[in-house]
This record gives structure tokens, C-alpha cells and sequence, in this order.
């Protein structure tokens, strides 16, 4: 079984190429089949699956910047403390024609940690 990781992704949002409500979803999609190999996991019957969070501008009908908040392999829930040691990882995304572009960007991650470190493991339910 994976490793849980929380990935935090910077991106225009006019960039992702889905209805307003669904750009959350198409984004993981899209990060996880190009970075990560393999498809979304939301279907949280299973031992391990992803989460995601809805988080201030995601349906912005402006072209604006918002960050997206993406928890991979969750099997149970961790404390705010737990969280704080779990793999983070910060990519600035950008669109190319059909093309995603995550680029890692590791001097963001150490603040992008504490902030997000507010929202709980694996999501929560009642989100979007």
C-alpha cells in the first residue's frame, strides 16, 4: 500500500477544462493519471482511496489563481500533528494546449504544510 501524501496545486482556474463544480474532481483526475500513474481513487468504501477539498475560488468565474488541496491514500483519519508529518508535495500547474504542466515548486512547501494543515485528513464529507 502507498504512502498517504498531501498534494497542494496552484492553478489559474480558467485553465482546467470542466464545468465550474467539477473542476476539483478533473484536476486530481488529471494530476493523478499524469504525475502519479494511476486513477483517482474517491470512492471512500475502499481501504484506500483519495479525497479532495473544496477550498476559496475553486468556481470563480474569474480568471484567478486558487489553490487545490488533494489528499492521496487515505486508510484512516490523522490528527492535525499526524498530518504535519506526512509527505507534502507543491506543484504551480499550467496548460499547454491539451497539456498539463505540474512543476514542483519545494521552496512553497514547508508554508503550504502549516496552512493547510487546517483542513482534515482525507476531506470531509459534507464538502462541495
Amino acid at each position: 500500500m502507498a504512502n498517504p501524501q498531501r498534494v497542494i496545486i496552484r492553478v489559474r482556474v480558467m485553465d482546467i477544462p470542466a464545468d465550474v463544480q467539477k473542476r476539483v474532481s478533473r484536476l486530481g483526475r488529471d494530476f493523478c493519471q499524469q504525475i502519479l500513474q494511476r486513477p483517482f481513487n474517491n470512492n471512500l468504501q475502499d481501504e484506500c482511496h483519495d479525497a479532495m477539498h473544496f477550498l476559496p475560488n475553486f468556481d470563480s468565474e474569474n480568471d484567478v489563481k486558487a489553490w487545490f488541496v488533494y489528499d492521496f491514500n487515505v486508510t484512516r483519519p490523522l490528527s492535525k500533528e499526524e498530518v504535519l508529518t506526512i509527505q507534502h508535495n507543491v506543484y504551480h500547474a499550467t496548460r499547454r494546449e491539451d497539456t498539463w504542466i505540474f512543476t514542483p515548486r519545494q521552496q512553497w512547501n514547508e508554508e503550504a504544510k502549516r496552512y493547510c494543515s487546517m483542513y482534515k485528513w482525507g476531506g470531509s464529507y459534507t464538502e462541495g
